[in-house]
């Protein structure tokens, strides 16, 4: 688990941006982007960024991340 720099609350749950850290597999720092819906049952999403892609990251970005998200991993018509 990262440090978190950056939260958002979006319509569908909770976004947070890492603090950059680098790896062995990548020559660029990374940082995580996790999405938590709100009705959390255990479960989340999160993805690496290179950081250089994310430097800008804005509302806008935390909502489409959490709505596209929350679209790959709830069971169509049974999750609100």
């Amino acid at each position: 688990m990262n440090k978190v720099t950056k939260t958002f609350s979006t319509k569908q749950g909770v976004v947070t941006i890492s603090v950059p850290f680098f790896t062995l597999m990548h020559e660029q720092q990374q940082v995580e982007a996790t999405y938590k819906p709100n009705n959390y049952n255990g479960w989340g999403m999160c993805k690496t960024f290179n950081a250089i892609e994310v430097t800008d990251f804005t509302q806008a970005d935390a909502e489409l991340f959490a709505s596209t998200a929350d679209s790959k991993l709830r069971i169509q018509g049974l999750a609100a």
